[in-house]
């Protein structure tokens, strides 16, 4: 079996050896282990409609559609995704900055919310064009995992 990961919109193909030499294993709701080799990872994983935000242990969230190889859907089928995307906290952390007011249009990876967590400053990013509808956190608030943040129509 092969798959095709998109890793913040670049492809990637994974074999059976490549995933024959990963361990993964879920710790909490949402957080995983990962042993590639001798390397060892802590991710935390939320789902965006078809695709999946995943924040590892640099702090820096990626957004990852995992798909079988055959499946010939493309990554601007994934962008222009219909329906709301609700962006939610990847971990306990405090809003730091609101980057965008509720009805302002937006890019596809556009900065939307700061979140400080584990010590670090985490910009959340648009996952696809649209237009801001609500955004049930406020700076200086402290969020949950799972909270949600912001939701993009």
């Amino acid at each position: 079996m092969t798959l095709r990961v998109e890793v913040d919109g670049e492809s990637h193909l994974l074999d059976d050896a490549a995933l024959a030499s990963a361990s993964v294993e879920e710790v909490m709701p949402g957080v995983f282990s990962v042993l590639i080799g001798t390397r060892s990872f802590t991710v935390n994983v939320a789902s965006q409609g078809d695709s999946f935000e995943v924040v590892n242990s640099d702090g820096l969230p990626r957004l990852i559609a995992v798909a079988d190889a055959r499946d010939k859907r493309g990554s601007a089928d994934a962008a222009s995704s219909k329906g709301p995307a609700i962006i939610r906290a990847q971990m306990p952390g405090k809003i730091i900055k609101v980057l965008v007011e509720p009805g302002a249009p937006v890019e596809a990876g556009q900065g939307l919310i700061v979140v400080e967590a584990m010590k670090m400053q985490n910009e959340v990013k648009a996952p696809k064009a649209g237009v801001v509808k609500k955004i049930p956190a406020a700076e200086g608030a402290t969020v949950a995992a799972g909270d949600t943040l912001l939701v993009l129509e």
